[in-house]
């Protein structure tokens, strides 16, 4: 039996499936990826356009009914893994999936990591986590850090009664398309974003005079009264993205305040997890 959070609504407007993956213009030679493949269905439109499709379904009923329908059909690859430990393809490739929408975090975590040939994705998700990473109507951490790498959009509003069974929550298509940066850049940039976020400050322009030179940090302040922003959270992505790039000349006394944050915060986020969990 598999469990519950990897449980889905299935899509079941299959006009409108067709017409939302004719538009996206997908060619014979893209790798496309189809995680919580159930069905088919989606794999079936797929196929009308790529020759190389990766189908990944973890239950054994639907893996099966998968077999039976794409038996012979050699464009097509059939995975009855859990995708969240799969290794991902070690070549550029892109995807389009109804995926499990409790595991939302967990499959963009994977697809955005620093080690993923990602290009382009498509995936239904719930409208609020949608909102988290595209970062509207508010800003997140997680929206501000993948901004550098990737552009995060929100390209379709789904009908619940277009699923079964019907979801309690508005359905949306996220489409992530990866931007060209360097990874050490990406790096530190991912550091300055979780060290601001996560600064015991009651006004983030106290967390600015860490990180800035006095003339930096005038304009900044300037930016950050006439607006009114006082938490990072109130700060637009676009004007992080536009900071950075001239905290990135500043000099190693600026960078090591920052330098292993990320990696520092995650380690602390999971011992945190770990004690709630044995408490529990």
């Amino acid at each position: 039996m598999v469990d519950i959070k990897y449980s889905q609504n299935f899509y079941k407007n299959s006009k409108n499936l067709a017409r939302i993956i004719k538009s996206i213009n997908f060619s014979p030679s893209d790798t496309i990826l189809d995680i919580g493949a159930g069905n088919g269905v989606i794999t079936k439109e797929l196929l009308k356009y790529s020759n190389n499709i990766v189908a990944y379904e973890l239950d054994y009923k639907y893996f099966n009914k998968l077999k039976k329908d794409f038996l012979n059909v050699y464009s097509v690859v059939l995975k009855n893994k859990d995708f969240l430990i799969a290794k991902l393809p070690q070549k550029d490739f892109k995807i389009f999936a109804n995926i499990p929408f409790a595991l939302t975090s967990d499959i963009i975590n994977k697809i955005t990591d620093t080690d993923s040939y990602l290009t382009e994705a498509y995936l239904f998700v719930q409208k609020e986590s949608a909102e988290r990473f595209v970062g509207k109507p508010k800003n997140t951490q997680i929206s501000t850090i993948l901004s550098l790498r990737y552009s995060f959009s929100v390209r379709e509003r789904f009908k619940r009664e277009d699923f079964k069974p019907i979801p309690n929550v508005d359905i949306v298509l996220l489409k992530i398309v990866k931007k060209n940066v360097l990874e050490k850049e990406y790096g530190l940039y991912r550091d300055f974003v979780t060290y601001i976020f996560n600064q015991r400050n009651s006004c983030v322009s106290d967390t600015f005079k860490k990180l800035f030179t006095f003339n930096q940090l005038r304009h900044i302040k300037e930016f950050l009264n006439k607006n009114g922003y006082i938490k990072p959270s109130d700060i637009p992505v676009k004007y992080y993205l536009e900071i950075f790039q001239y905290y990135k000349t500043n000099g190693s006394k600026y960078r090591d305040r920052v330098n292993g944050y990320y990696e520092k915060h995650i380690q602390q986020h999971s011992k945190r997890e770990k004690v709630y969990r044995t408490r529990v």
